[in-house]
């Protein structure tokens, strides 16, 4: 007596096996072997996109969709893996998801590694230079040391108004101070937020 041949859903077989890489994404230990980064790396498309954000840290999703002509969705999937398995790490800047490389070379000493404070305010200078106002105004700072409310707004273009948003932001990640004299507000880089960006501008 034949048995009848049970149908397969297409769809149902995709997500089964969409499901599958996604546990091999989520872990780097599976049946009891250990995933190197090379192991991770070795899909073509998931390489571009971790070479891609290494080479420009803070690059927001859409940028990266666009750098590489993927689509959201295939990009979406890369991303996840490569989170989960700890090689990039992403922070929030607004609306926007930005994306960094995570250091994976064991050979650097914790000593030289930055603290998470520092390492937080790296990516959010980072980040803020990926914008218009913000990378005038902290460029402006690192050149000029301190400059008023009025100063700053003329820098950008903007009214004192979109100045006071931006500062109020920046301030809040510990990228810039201010200092009241009179009527007038003065603004000026923090000293940590100051080295750390001419660094990134001597930066080939």
């Amino acid at each position: 007596m034949s048995h009848p041949t049970k149908k397969t859903n297409g769809s149902a077989f995709f997500l089964f096996c969409l499901g599958g890489l996604a546990s091999y994404g989520g872990s780097r230990r599976r049946y009891g072997r250990d995933f190197s980064k090379d192991d991770i790396l070795e899909q073509g498309t998931r390489q571009a996109i971790y070479e891609t954000i290494e080479k420009n840290p803070g690059l927001h999703f859409r940028r990266i969709c666009r750098a590489l002509d993927k689509k959201m969705g295939v990009v979406q999937y890369h991303v996840s893996v490569l989170e989960k398995n700890g090689l990039i790490r992403s922070i929030r800047d607004g609306r926007y998801k930005c994306f960094f490389a995570e250091n994976t070379d064991d050979m650097i000493s914790p000593e030289d590694r930055p603290s998470e404070e520092e390492q937080s305010l790296r990516e959010s200078i980072i980040t803020s230079l990926r914008r218009k106002t913000p990378q005038l105004l902290i460029t402006h700072l690192a050149m000029e040391t301190v400059a008023s409310h009025q100063a700053l707004s003329n820098v950008a273009q903007v009214s004192p108004q979109a100045i006071t948003f931006h500062t109020q932001k920046l301030q809040k990640e510990g990228i810039i101070e201010s200092e009241k004299q009179g009527r007038q507000k003065f603004y000026s880089l923090s000293s940590k937020a100051r080295t750390i960006t001419e660094s990134l501008m001597r930066a080939p």
